[in-house]
C-alpha cells in the first residue's frame, strides 16, 4: 500500500491541479481491479478509511508539534528521543525541566524565521501567532503553553501518541475485513506490515510519553498508564 504514495507523487509531479483524492481512486482501481475483489466498493471504502488520514495519524504517535528527529541515529528506524540531541549533527529538541523546543526567532534565537517572506516571519517570530504544528521548530516554551487547540503542550503530547496508537489499531480492524474479499497473498502482506505498525506505535507512545512525563513532572490529565 505504501506504492500508493509514490504513485500520487509522480500523477502530482505530472499535473499538481489533480484532486489527491481521485488520484488514490486511480491507484486502487490498478491495485486491486473490481473484477478480482468479491466486494468492489466496500474495498475502495475501507481503502479509504485507512488512507486518507494516514499521515495524520504517523505525526500523531512520533514527533509532536514541528519538534523535528526522534529517531535512531543511522536507520531513523523507531523512537529514541535523544538520538540526535547531542550529535554533531545539532540539537533539534532543547528538552528541559521547564519546557521543549527550538527558539529560531529574530528577537532570541538563531533567526531562521527572519528567512520567510515578511508576512510568514511575522506569523513564525510570535509563538502566539504560530500554527500548532510548527510552535517547537520555531519556538522554546513551557510545557504549560497552551496552544491554539486549547490543550496544554504536554497535554498535546500525552493526548496526541495515545490517540495515534488507536488510530492504527483501527486501520488493522478495518483492513481485517477485507479478508478474502482481496487477493490472499496481498491481505496477508499488508495485515503484517500493520502488525507492524501497531507494536511501532505503542514503542513511540510509551517513549515520547514517558520521557516527557519525567522531564516535566506533568501527569496525564486523564491519568494513563505513562512509564
Amino acid at each position: 500500500m505504501a506504492q500508493a504514495n509514490l504513485y500520487t507523487f509522480g500523477r502530482l509531479a505530472w499535473d499538481p491541479r489533480l484532486d489527491p483524492r481521485a488520484v488514490l481512486d486511480e491507484w486502487m482501481t490498478l491495485t486491486f481491479p473490481p473484477s478480482a475483489t468479491a466486494d468492489p466498493e466496500l474495498v475502495r471504502r475501507t481503502l479509504h478509511e485507512i488512507m486518507d488520514d494516514s499521515w495524520r495519524t504517523y505525526e500523531r504517535y512520533t514527533a509532536p508539534l514541528g519538534v523535528g528527529f526522534m529517531v535512531h541515529p543511522g536507520d531513523h528506524y523507531g523512537p529514541d528521543v535523544d538520538g540526535y540531541e547531542y550529535s554533531r549533527w545539532g540539537t533539534y529538541h532543547f528538552a528541559d525541566r521547564d519546557g521543549v523546543g527550538v527558539d529560531r526567532s529574530r528577537a532570541s534565537g538563531t533567526g531562521f524565521a527572519g528567512q520567510y517572506p515578511p508576512y510568514w516571519a511575522d506569523v513564525y517570530e510570535s509563538p502566539e501567532r504560530c500554527p500548532d504544528e510548527l510552535l517547537l521548530f520555531f519556538h522554546h516554551v513551557s510545557y504549560t503553553h497552551v496552544l491554539h487547540s486549547g490543550s496544554t503542550v504536554i497535554q498535546h503530547i500525552y493526548d496526541t501518541h495515545f490517540a495515534g496508537v488507536e488510530e492504527v489499531e483501527a486501520m488493522r480492524r478495518r483492513w481485517q475485513t477485507l479478508n478474502g474479499m482481496i487477493d490472499p497473498a496481498v491481505y496477508v502482506r499488508v495485515a503484517e506490515r500493520l502488525d507492524e505498525q501497531v507494536r511501532s506505535a505503542i514503542e513511540w507512545r510509551d517513549q515520547i510519553n514517558t520521557y516527557f512525563l519525567r522531564k516535566s513532572g506533568v501527569p496525564d490529565a486523564h491519568g494513563r498508564r505513562i512509564y
